[in-house]
């Protein structure tokens, strides 16, 4: 089976809940910034190469364009809210809350915080529903305070992974050093001294795809990055990723991205020479 696109468009602000049932979702990415807050219950995060676990009072950032999915795993409760939102956020001095988030992109508050973080959430969704007049500007700037009161209250946050799936960890961040060689199942497997067998059960349960998968998808993340920052020509980006056939990447990344590697590299020098003549 072809590998197809991930990315996923979700509204600003959602709230879910479930109860005696697992919860999770496919690996996918979004063009906006994600913030998860988790409420009650526990899930594991997977984001782009790293494993967290995330528990009641936790918040998570993943930047826009990054891989990545959610396991509850054997908690069969969980609620949550997700705020979806555009990098327009972080303009101007906003900018420094993105290098913040980004330097610790799970983290937890200190319990008597909490309400008034939730309050903001409220304040995001009650303008984004309503018609209210100004309501985007007032929108923007809940969002604003509510990151800015994260970055100021949250607290250093150990990842929290149960030592059976450290060895996952172990790998996910191989790969993430490594995705530019010639790397397989067998020869990680050799290099982890673990059979095939176990490695390949053992990689889907923990991530929830097999690690083969997951290797492209490392691969076609970081081939997103260097093509989007510009300066790279698409044989060096797929050398780089690798991979050693330019039209096998270019498909690979087709199907992952759902634009051609030549494509995304005429988007960014289209919006790099636009902003160079905004600043003229």
């Amino acid at each position: 089976m072809g590998m197809e696109a991930v990315k996923v468009s979700d509204s600003l602000i959602s709230r879910d809940r479930t109860v005696n049932r697992r919860k999770s979702c496919e690996v996918h990415y979004h063009d906006e910034h994600e913030l998860y807050y988790m409420q009650e219950g526990r899930t594991t995060y997977f984001i782009d190469n790293e494993i967290f676990g995330v528990e009641k009072g936790d918040f998570v950032f993943v930047p826009r364009g990054i891989l990545h999915r959610t396991d509850s795993g054997d908690c069969r409760k969980n609620t949550r809210i997700l705020l979806n939102f555009p990098d327009d956020v972080f303009d101007g001095k906003a900018g420094a809350l993105y290098q913040a988030l980004c330097a610790q992109p799970v983290f937890g508050v200190s319990e008597d915080r909490l309400l008034e973080l939730e309050g903001l959430f409220w304040k995001i969704e009650r303008e984004y529903k309503g018609q209210g007049a100004y309501g985007e500007i007032l929108t923007y700037s809940y969002i604003t305070e509510l990151l800015a009161l994260l970055c100021r209250c949250r607290r250093q946050k150990k990842p929290g992974i149960q030592e059976s799936d450290r060895i996952i960890y172990e790998i996910t961040s191989y790969i993430g050093e490594n995705y530019g060689q010639d790397i397989s199942l067998q020869k990680i497997a050799r290099s982890f001294s673990i059979s095939e067998s176990y490695l390949s059960r053992k990689f889907k349960a923990v991530t929830g795809i097999g690690l083969n998968r997951y290797i492209t998808y490392v691969r076609m993340s970081n081939a997103e990055k260097f093509l989007r920052r510009g300066g790279m020509s698409v044989a060096r980006t797929a050398v780089i990723c690798g991979y050693n056939d330019t039209n096998y990447f270019s498909m690979v990344f087709k199907r992952i991205h759902g634009v051609t590697p030549f494509r995304m590299v005429r988007n960014g020098e289209d919006a790099a020479a636009g902003k160079k003549a905004g600043e003229v």
